[in-house]
This record gives structure tokens, C-alpha cells and sequence, in this order.
């Protein structure tokens, strides 16, 4: 407050006394504020200042509670974004099992992910790894090879790439319904490169382009239990696609042929990237599912019904789902550890293939052997194919300790018993040369 007295000036303001102005001690006398100088606050006075204080503070937003920890995040009753920073691939898989795993079987807790891994490639549950992928180019970029909790074909992660999983009752499980959100999401956003659409199958393709084909963008995955299902797919935005062919390419005179009956094999499709930035498809994803999945769309039918009537549905905004995002510093649980442990696992990786066999010719020793290979992936046979020579004599004694360990395999418990592993089957193989080229061709390992 600014006031003159005469040609003095006195700016009062709030403070340890009640009044501090810019007077010097000459000038006590003349205004009568000698009785002011050893004026102490009383507490009463004291509390009345700061409240004046903050009250004449600007007041800032009122912030969002923000979720404590991934669990209560999980088990939150309403809708949920999770967005993974980490790029570790079993963490990554660990973490979407256990927020589907912690959701409640109801409508309005519905669930979107999103995470992006370092370089990897992923076979559905019911995959055969030796036929799907190409193992030995696998280890020898030591990139590593996942196998997941639901069906689905084979694809590669990298950096280029978004990985989204859509949670839900097992009610609500569609193959279409979701897919078909990020595809209108992608195209009113009109920026894409491509127009999309969503294929018989449940994939996301280019429309047909002037060449006649639908490129694949997104290919799918499901799993449904206890009442839940969840949905997710690998879109491709900017990935390396060339590696991504030759990582999934098998050629029978290097890798062999792995022939059975069970195992569920991928169709093969022309992929091609939408060229968009890993931020922008999560942002236009999330703000489809806000508008579908937000307490707008909760409303039961008397609800709209009287917004309609009112005229209120312009103005009745979905609420803001609330996004947890998980980073470097966010507390993983026990529970996530053992799962991401159990995916690393070979036994859970190669042991869980359904029974096959596995033929390879090699045209310098005029030589064919296929292996025989039961269940848990533990090798229970090989049938060695040589013309009779005395030279190919010698060749099929170095293969005796192999069909020494193989018959051994009863008297052992069955994790002592001798698996499909390229450097086990090696091992037992005394000519150098073909025990080298057997590892290789089966896995890249010798």
C-alpha cells in the first residue's frame, strides 16, 4: 500500500512488525513511531500473518493423486494405462502377465499397455522355435529368442516397433474390436503414411495398395482365463525389416527340416512399416481407448438417455484414464521377477515344443540323419542314412556315444536327460568336422 505524507513516502508492507517502512531513525520522533521500535508478534498475531500470506499466494492446480506402486496401480476399479519404459523383453512379458493377472473380471477395469523391447524375437506357446525361427543366426547376434503365455505366430521386436496389449472380461473378448479402435484412431489422425485396415484374420494391413497387396502392420495374440482376456499385437511403425526377414527365414540346406503335427505354424505375410514415431501411435491409441473405455462411456442406459434428453452429451467429457508408467526406478515385485526368470528358462523356451522330428543332409559325407525328438524336447532316437563304404564305416562309429547317451536317457531322471541342445548333441560326436556342423545346424551351438 503506497501513501505520501508530505514529501515523504512510506511503502508498507506485511512482516515481523506492523509497520517497516523506509524511515530512518530520525524520523521516529516525527511520525510517533518511537513506542513501535521494540514491538514483538504475538503467536495469535503470528498465525493470523501467515494465513494472510498464503492466502495472497497465487494457488496452484490441485494435483492428481498419483498411483503408490505398480500393484495398487493393477488392481485399481476403473481404467488403466500402462506405459513400460523398461526395454527388457521377459521383464516386459512378466509385467503384462501380472497386470492382467492382478485385474478383477469387470467391465469397467479395462486395460491398455504399451512396451517396446530391445531387439528380440517372440514365438507364440504352441510354437516350434527350430522351425519358426532361425536359431543359429539367433545366437550368433546373440539376440535372444521368447516364447509366450498365449498363441499366436512369431514376431521380432525392436526399437522400430510398439508393443500394445488391450485387457478385458472374457465377455467383452473380441478379435476385431480393439484393432479396429487403433486403425480408426491411426486414419482420423490422417498423418499416416498408409490407410489401414483390419483383415479377416484379426490383422492390421494397408489397404490394398497399387502393387495388389495389403502389407501387414500388426499381426495378434489372445489369451483367455478366469474370466479375463487379454489382446495384444506388435505394431510396426519403424522397424528394421530386413533383419526382421532373415531372422524368420529357414532354408533347408542350412537349418534342415523339422516336420510334425502339433505345433502351430505362422503364415507368412509382406510387412511394412507406417513410419510414424513410437510417442505419436501411443497417444493416438490412448486417446481412443479414453473415449471408449473413460466413465463417459460407463453411463448405464437411463444415464444417456437423460444426457440426450438434455442436451448434455457434447458436454459430457470422458474422464481422464489415469497412465502409470514404469521406469527404471519403479519397484518390481517378486512375483514379476520369478515370472520373467520362468520365461528365460529353456525348459519353458524349447522344452515346451510338442514332438517333432529334425532332418539334415550333408552333401560332402553323403549323409542324412534326422532326430527324433519327444516330449520336454529331450532326444529320443536319430536315424543316420550312409552308403556302405568303409570309409562311411568310420563316420557312423563317431555317432556311438551319441546312441550311448540317448539309450542312458531311461535310467536318468528327466532333467538329466539328454536335450535338444546343439552342443549337447555335439558333445557326443567324435568326428570333429560333422560334430561341428550337427551343433551349428541345430541351433548355432557347438
Amino acid at each position: 500500500m503506497l501513501r505520501r505524507l508530505g514529501d515523504v513516502k512510506l511503502i508498507r508492507r506485511i512482516s515481523n512488525v506492523p509497520f517497516h517502512d523506509d524511515l530512518t531513525a530520525a524520523d521516529d520522533d516525527l511520525f510517533g513511531l518511537e513506542d513501535f521500535k521494540h514491538y514483538k508478534e504475538s503467536p495469535e498475531m503470528t498465525r493470523k500473518r501467515l494465513q494472510l500470506e498464503d492466502s495472497l499466494q497465487p494457488r496452484q492446480p490441485e494435483q492428481v493423486k498419483s498411483t503408490s506402486s505398480l500393484e495398487s496401480a493393477a488392481l485399481r476399479k476403473e481404467p488403466m494405462i500402462f506405459i513400460s519404459k523398461l526395454t527388457d523383453p521377459y521383464l516386459n512379458l512378466a509385467i503384462e502377465d501380472y497386470v492382467y493377472n492382478k485385474m478383477a473380471p469387470e467391465p469397467q477395469n479395462n486395460r491398455l499397455m504399451f512396451y517396446v523391447n530391445k531387439p528380440c524375437v517372440v514365438i507364440g506357446k504352441n510354437q516350434n522355435p527350430w522351425k519358426e525361427v532361425n536359431l543359429p543366426l539367433l545366437n550368433s547376434l546373440h539376440i535372444p529368442m521368447l516364447r509366450r503365455r498365449s498363441g499366436g505366430g512369431t514376431v521380432v521386436h525392436d526399437s522400430g516397433n510398439v508393443n500394445f496389449s488391450f485387457m478385458t472380461t472374457k465377455s467383452e473378448f473380441s478379435r476385431f474390436k480393439f484393432v479396429n479402435l487403433v486403425v480408426d484412431a491411426i486414419n482420423n489422425w490422417g498423418k499416416c503414411k498408409y490407410q489401414l485396415e483390419v483383415s479377416s484374420r484379426g490383422d492390421i494391413t494397408t489397404v490394398t495398395q497399387p502393387d495388389g497387396i495389403n502389407y501387414k502392420i500388426s499381426g495378434s495374440a489372445y489369451k483367455l482365463s478366469r474370466g479375463k482376456s487379454y489382446h495384444h499385437g506388435t505394431m510396426l511403425l519403424n522397424s528394421r525389416l530386413d533383419i526382421l526377414g532373415k531372422l524368420l527365414s529357414n532354408s533347408p540346406e542350412k537349418n534342415g527340416i523339422v516336420s510334425d503335427t502339433i505345433s502351430i505354424d505362422s503364415v507368412r505375410s509382406k510387412v511394412a512399416n507406417i513410419e510414424i514415431q513410437s510417442d505419436e501411435f501411443k497417444a493416438l491409441v490412448s486417446e481412443a481407448f479414453k473415449q471408449q473405455y473413460g466413465v463417459k462411456a460407463q453411463l448405464n442406459k437411463e444415464e444417456k438417455l437423460q444426457n440426450s434428453l438434455l442436451g448434455l452429451e457434447d458436454f459430457m467429457e470422458a474422464k481422464e484414464v489415469e497412465i502409470f508408467t514404469i521406469e527404471k526406478n519403479t519397484e518390481i515385485n517378486e512375483e514379476i521377477l520369478t515370472t520373467a526368470e520362468e520365461l528365460k528358462n529353456w525348459n519353458w523356451k524349447f522344452g515346451n515344443t510338442p514332438k517333432f522330428t529334425h532332418q539334415f543332409t550333408n552333401d560332402k559325407y553323403d549323409l542324412k540323419v534326422k532326430f527324433i525328438i519327444g516330449k520336454n524336447a529331450i532326444v529320443e532316437d536319430f536315424e543316420l542314412e550312409l552308403p556302405s563304404s568303409s570309409s562311411h564305416s568310420e563316420i557312423k562309429a563317431s555317432f556311438d556315444f551319441l546312441r550311448y547317451a540317448i539309450d542312458q536317457n531311461e535310467l536318468k531322471p528327466a532333467e538329466e536327460r539328454l536335450k535338444y541342445k546343439g552342443s549337447d548333441i555335439a558333445g557326443f560326436i567324435t568326428h570333429d568336422e560333422i560334430s561341428d556342423w550337427i551343433g551349428e545346424s541345430i541351433d548355432g551351438t557347438i
